[in-house]
């Protein structure tokens, strides 16, 4: 199995001594620990060898042997046609060297346009992971502008009323605050409330003018007793007429069955 697949394209061109600069220095020290890259380095040393040394041997032109003896004989008796063995030598050595010069040529070509086009693939996926890293950047940019802008305008809201509420029972410990917006929404804030088992959870109700309570959302408190309530989905067409809070069991109950622990009217 191929480990290192980033040097693919590094070990023809290293032997025909093309690498240079930091791919050349990198694929070096790279080789001082990976003995499985030496052995590919070693694979691609023999192919280019045997490229090399396997240019075809070139015969010469059709007719020019004829053309050859024919001038011989135009220049008389003195003149000898070379054995078959010395003619073939003028041909095939350097035409044989000239394949091979150009077959290493488009050899190194090859490579090398192989070589650029894994890097610019590899940098287009690389810009392309950016982009939608950025994307999602600016979507969750906006998300949140967009819940503190309907923050801000609860809290600054000109019908936005502050709703305190204060312990059922006697003992004034625990603390609840609500900002109600009939038109923008409503944040509620609890403080002090004592901690619940994991079967328990706290639920916050809207009691309108006429009806009965409906459950507007489900909350903890951390160490310190503090829980939150924020923009929770309100029922169209009703008016708060005050906002309570109970224990529930865990998940919620769509009617209240717990103790009330808060309680406080809109005024």
């Amino acid at each position: 199995m191929n480990t290192h697949p980033q040097y693919d394209e590094d070990f023809e061109l290293y032997e025909l001594g093309v690498l240079d600069g930091t791919d050349k220095a990198e694929l070096e020290a790279h080789l001082e620990g990976c003995p499985e890259c030496r052995a590919r380095l070693e694979a691609a040393r023999s192919r280019v060898a045997l490229f090399a040394l396997g240019a075809p041997a070139v015969e010469p032109p059709p007719g020019a042997r004829d053309r050859v003896l024919e001038a011989f004989r135009a220049q008389g008796p003195k003149h000898r046609e070379a054995p078959v063995s010395e003619r073939r030598s003028r041909w095939n050595p350097a035409w044989g060297w000239a394949w091979a010069a150009a077959c290493l040529v488009l050899l190194v070509a090859a490579v090398w346009l192989a070589r650029q086009n894994h890097r610019l693939s590899r940098k287009v996926a690389e810009l392309e992971l950016s982009q939608k890293q950025l994307d999602a950047s600016r979507r969750n940019l906006q998300a949140a502008a967009a819940r503190a802008q309907a923050v801000l305008d609860v809290l600054n809201g000109p019908q936005t009323v502050q709703v305190d509420l204060s312990p059922a029972s006697a003992k004034p410990l625990p603390h609840g605050k609500a900002f109600y917006n009939r038109g923008r929404g409503l944040l509620f804030y609890a403080a002090n409330l004592g901690p619940l088992p994991s079967a328990r959870i706290y639920e916050l109700w809207l009691i309108p003018t006429e009806g009965k309570p409906v459950d507007i959302g489900i909350f903890n408190t951390d160490t310190q007793g503090n829980g939150q309530v924020i923009l929770p989905s309100l029922p169209q067409g009703l008016t708060a007429k005050a906002f309570a809070v109970t224990i529930e069991p865990a998940g919620g109950v769509p009617a209240p069955t717990g103790p009330m622990v808060l309680v406080g009217p809109v005024s």
